[in-house]
């Protein structure tokens, strides 16, 4: 796992395997903003960015609808 975290960046992260729940043991290590398993995955909904200098933020989905809310919570009796 450290060659594949050694690196300055993590926007994308592959893993292949035959065993499903090792790779996806070995993909929540991984220090990336999406990991694919087995095959290239690309769904608009679910949020897209990088960790490390692969950018900060995210885009798309719930997550990059964050970016443009403030939240606030208002009391009443």
């Amino acid at each position: 796992m450290a060659i594949a975290n050694d690196t300055p960046f993590g926007l994308h992260g592959y893993v292949y395997g035959e065993d499903l729940d090792r790779a996806r043991a070995v993909a929540d290590r991984i220090q990336a903003g999406r990991v694919m398993i087995n095959q290239f995955f690309d769904d608009p909904t679910s949020p897209f960015g990088g960790f490390k200098m692969s950018g900060f933020g995210r885009e798309f989905g719930v997550h990059g609808l964050n970016a443009y809310l403030e939240a606030k919570t208002v009391f009443a009796a």
